[in-house]
């Protein structure tokens, strides 16, 4: 063809179009096409109006797309002219009601060169996206960015659902790269926030090398719709290298403040930004509030966003913190890195980093009282979320009520349950209880705002002179939230394992209150346990205790002090004290201060049998606990052979190396009911006594100290009604034997002096003796009945084989019994002994010899 120009004119018409392999789908395409060729067919002119009902690219999907293009060129270039719009553009996470575009450029056999505009308008984020922006920040809900973060991700999700805006653009490319600036872009939602550029601002975006870049040059202002406001200038030079600053006005929501000092940005052509500002963060923290912390931030930012902070120390520091009650004034820590490492980095392999704390001392106050807090090294291994303080100190109060709490090593981990940890080494002291809490251990936990502890213990008594044995506890639980500490433990003796009692505790920290409640269940006295292992307030007391208390106590403190209360019991309990076994002690002990060991007055204790040598049944005994390990005892009373027996106020004092002394009353006992009681079948008496019996202690011992005891008015009678145990008396001891054997006295007074368990000197006096019924008369006793007699006899021997001797003397088969079995091993002794002498010097196998 010669002087031909081909041209096509007319519309084109399909269902569809799609790409071989069905990325790229066009729905009903249609074009009307205006093509005019040269005659050589290698260089063209025309225009098009395209339209297709749907083009699906991927997970986007365009409505309506119109198309009018210009285009002149050949196939090594062609100039075009394009103007685009679609109804409704919408992808996996974003829709938009109208995009246009207007570009102009080269398209050929080199890369493409376009410039042009695309503008936008009714943009939205997905629902589904805008909601996980919204619960995003709340791990930071009690932290002091959680307020901030909370506004600025709810503006930011109103921006997303109502934006628009528009951005010059240019697209070139060389080789296999490709790069498209958009130059003073605009952004205006329906919320008010607004991002705009000046005209030479560009934000480029590099593809096709292996590692796509994002860049930026130019300024811009950002801000309103709740959202941060400031502006940011960034310089790009022809070497790559790069300059800016950025400057952002604080940013509040709810209390919180945000401010950060002008932003420096520098960077070299590698991509590598040089970040340089100082953060002042105020807001929440744990249920407190943290005013001015102030945080150094320098650092490099990668080209994929990667975030790394300087090496070396730098310090923190906070003008106040609030937390629980507890108040920090200015205060400050220093954070190191390892050497030749970054303090921290952040990025899309997550948070890296080793940070050092050298050491922590801290100060302030807990409502009027001070706290201080120390400690040696902290470590916090970022990339593990672990961390570790040695040597914790924690003090709250001063002098009495000095609450204290101390630990070697306290360590801890993160995990997807919340912080967990292990706590070595620890003790502690509540105010002024006077309790301490030593070698405490066990694992820990934080989660939902709760720190949980499941460990043991041991329990120790903080005076000087331990009132009570260590107790430990391998089953204590201690929970602490919102302020206040509850734990529950059990206790048992630590030798033995004997359990001892279980303890809820709870403390308040914004007041320094709290309470424990103490439970007995049923503390067993045996032979394998016994009170002086528990107390040795016991010792020297009380041995060979046989029974069981049950009770309960609480204790209760506050800024001005300690009280604490209790009722314990014991029933038909058996012991050994001081002055003799006992046996059936039952009582109910209601303490008025249970830590002090004072008890309300008019306690009883009631006894079926107290034995000092002499029997006394079924007494009943009022005392009232002084404290110090002294006992008031206001008055004892006992039915004792017809009479009584009355012990008289006095106070003894267990916590001193002294001799205690109590005074008995005997009131009108008589003589037949005491002798009877005894097993005296062989005497009869008659007559009532009276008489005081002071005794002294000291140790497991007691004496009797000018015991008198004195028949009243009318004096009475002693027989001897049994038969002579030996009738060879012969004729004059028969005949005096049967003149004494019934005697009538006016007046007897018997005076008691010696050990209960030793000798006891005994002085009997008879006055105004005489024949008494059913004795022998004759000559001699006539002679003499109206002479008045005085005996006096002196007794020494262990007092509580004095009855029993007595008895011996007209009852051999009593002696008989208790010395038998001695007698009979002497003898075998004896016998040993004596063949053991006449064996031969040598054996009879050695003989004869010559």
């Amino acid at each position: 063809m010669r002087d031909v120009r081909p041209q096509l004119v007319g519309p084109l018409r399909g269902g569809s179009i799609s790409c071989a392999d069905g990325g790229v789908t066009a729905a009903s395409p249609q074009i009307a096409l205006d093509l005019s060729l040269t005659e050589d067919l290698q260089s063209w002119k025309g225009e098009a109006d395209a339209s297709v009902a749907s083009l699906v690219a991927g997970t986007v999907r365009a409505d309506r797309l119109g198309l009018l293009a210009k285009f002149e060129g050949t196939a090594a270039a062609t100039r075009i002219d394009v103007d685009a719009d679609t109804a409704r553009v919408r992808g996996a996470d974003f829709a938009a009601g109208t995009v246009s575009i207007d570009a102009r450029g080269v398209v050929g056999s080199a890369a493409p060169k376009l410039d042009g505009q695309i503008r936008f308008a009714r943009a939205s984020g997905s629902a589904a996206m805008r909601r996980a922006l919204m619960n995003s920040v709340g791990s930071l809900a009690e932290t002091p960015l959680g307020p901030l973060a909370t506004k600025a991700s709810v503006a930011l999700s109103r921006m997303l659902a109502d934006i628009g805006g528009s951005a010059n653009f240019t697209l070139g490319g060389e080789a296999n790269l490709a790069r498209i600036d958009l130059i003073a872009p605009q952004l205006a939602s329906a919320s008010g926030a607004r991002f705009t550029g000046s005209p030479d601002s560009r934000i480029s975006y590099v593809y096709g090398a292996a590692e796509p870049a994002v860049l930026a040059a130019g300024r811009w202002s950002f801000g309103g719709g709740d959202l941060p406001a400031g502006s940011l200038s960034l310089d790009r030079r022809g070497d790559g290298s790069i300059t800016g600053i950025a400057n952002l006005d604080p940013y509040q929501a709810s209390g919180a403040r945000l401010a950060l000092a002008p932003v420096r940005f520098s960077g070299d052509r590698t991509g590598l930004l040089r970040v340089a500002t100082r953060a002042e963060l105020s807001g929440p923290l744990a249920g407190g509030r943290i005013e001015r912390l102030n945080i150094p931030l320098n650092g490099f930012v990668a080209p994929t966003g990667a975030l790394a902070l300087d090496g070396g120390c730098s310090r923190v520091s906070a003008g106040r913190i609030t937390v629980s009650g507890f108040q920090l004034g200015q205060s400050a820590i220093d954070l190191c890195s390892r050497p030749g490492a970054p303090l921290l980095s952040a990025g899309p392999g997550g948070l890296r980093g080793y940070i050092r704390i050298p050491g922590i001392n801290l100060r302030g106050t807990n409502g009027r009282s001070p706290f201080a807090v120390t400690s040696g090294p902290a470590n916090f291994d970022l990339t593990a979320m672990r961390w570790s303080l040695a040597l914790a100190d924690f003090r709250l109060g001063e002098g009495e009520s000095l609450t204290r709490f101390s630990a070697q090593t306290i360590a801890g981990r993160a995990t997807a349950q919340g912080m967990v940890g292990e706590l070595v080494g620890a003790n502690g002291k509540i105010g002024a209880v006077p309790l301490k809490m030593n070698e405490i251990a066990g694992v820990w936990r934080l989660a939902d705002g709760a720190l949980t502890l499941n460990g043991g213990l041991q329990l120790t008594d903080a005076a000087p002179e331990a009132r009570f044995a260590p107790l430990v506890s391998g089953d204590a639980t201690l929970r602490f939230a919102n302020g206040v500490i509850d734990a529950k433990a059990g206790f048992s003796e630590r030798q033995t394992g004997t359990k001892i009692l279980d303890t809820i505790i709870r403390h308040r920290m914004a007041d320094g209150s709290g309470s424990a409640d103490l439970l007995v269940k049923e503390l067993r006295f045996d032979e394998r346990f016994q009170p002086d292992q528990l107390t040795s307030l016991a010792l020297g007391v009380v041995a060979n205790v046989e029974g069981s208390i049950v009770g309960d106590g609480r204790i209760d403190w506050a800024a001005d002090g300690v009280t604490s209360r209790g009722t314990f019991a014991t029933a038909d309990a058996s012991l050994a004290a001081a002055f003799g076994p006992v046996s059936g002690l039952t009582s109910t002990l209601t303490f008025d201060d249970l830590i002090g060991l004072r008890s309300a007055p008019g306690q009883i204790a009631k006894i079926k049998e107290i034995n000092p040598g002499i029997p006394v049944l079924d007494g009943e005994i009022e005392y009232q606990l002084l404290g110090d390990n002294r006992v008031r005892v206001e008055g004892g009373s006992w039915p004792f052979a017809g009479g009584q027996l009355l012990l008289h106020p006095t106070t003894l004092d267990f916590g001193a190396e002294q001799t205690r002394r109590l005074s008995f009353d005997i009131v009108g006992v008589d003589a037949a009911v005491f002798l009877q009681s005894f097993g005296f079948d062989n005497i009869n008496a008659t007559g009532k006594f009276d008489g005081t019996l002071p005794v002294e202690f000291s140790g497991l011992g007691g004496r009797i100290v000018e015991g008198r005891i004195d028949s009243r008015e009318g004096g009475g009678t002693l027989a001897y009604v049994g038969e002579l145990s030996n009738r060879n008396l012969g004729v004059i001891a028969n005949f005096a034997f049967g003149a004494l054997r019934s005697l009538k006295y006016d007046d007897l007074t018997i005076i008691l002096n010696g050990d209960l368990d030793g000798e006891m000197v005994t002085d009997i006096r008879f006055g105004g003796v005489g024949q008494g019924e059913g004795a022998a008369r004759n000559f001699l006793t006539n002679a003499v009945a109206s002479i008045p007699l005085v005996f006096n006899v002196k007794i020494t021997a262990p007092f509580r084989q004095l009855l029993t001797s007595a008895k011996g003397f007209y009852d051999p088969s009593l002696l008989i019994e208790q010395n038998l079995p001695a007698l009979m091993r002497a003898q075998e002794e004896a016998e040993a002994a004596e063949k053991a002498r006449s064996a031969p010097v040598q054996p009879p196998e050695s003989e004869p010899m010559r």
